[in-house]
């Protein structure tokens, strides 16, 4: 009896430690982290030297722009970029990419407002970004202007 039950125990002991190892050797599966949406822009003037065909220049020339990067670790759908008193933009198709309108992939960045005129003079830009998953929202709101404040003396 005695005999056994020390038999029994070493076999639980055994396939205990056989387990504790498969246990311990199997990889872990990893899902895809979250979509993560962040707001990029921005405002500036440049000086435009003569073009090619010397019609337009030289002239200061003001840019701005806005768009989404998806700082995340998985493809978020049905992004969108609007601006504050303008327009509200799908993100575009992505032929290189394979990627529909409204889909942003980890990494990926889309730039939807890209505008310039002649002149330049204190201009900002504003808006937000949204897609269709749930994400961090404290990034997806900017606001980017060209004029500073001057220091008191």
């Amino acid at each position: 009896m005695k005999k056994s039950l020390t038999r029994a125990a070493a076999a639980v002991a055994v396939a205990g430690a056989v387990g504790a190892g498969t246990l311990v050797a199997a990889p872990q599966a990893h899902a895809a982290g979250p979509g993560d949406l962040q707001l990029i822009g921005g405002v500036n003037c440049t000086f435009k030297l003569w073009g090619p065909n010397w019609n337009d220049g030289p002239v200061w020339q003001m840019h701005r722009w806005m768009g989404v990067r998806n700082i995340g670790s998985s493809t978020m759908t049905g992004v969108t970029v609007s601006e504050i008193g303008g327009a509200n933009k799908w993100v575009p198709a992505n032929k290189t990419l394979k990627t529909k309108t409204g889909e942003l992939k980890a990494g990926q960045t889309a730039i939807t407002v890209d505008t310039k005129w002649k002149g330049c003079w204190p201009a900002s830009i504003s808006g937000y970004t949204i897609g269709q998953q749930i994400e961090n929202p404290t990034n997806n709101f900017g606001f980017w202007q060209n004029a500073r404040n001057a220091p008191k003396k």
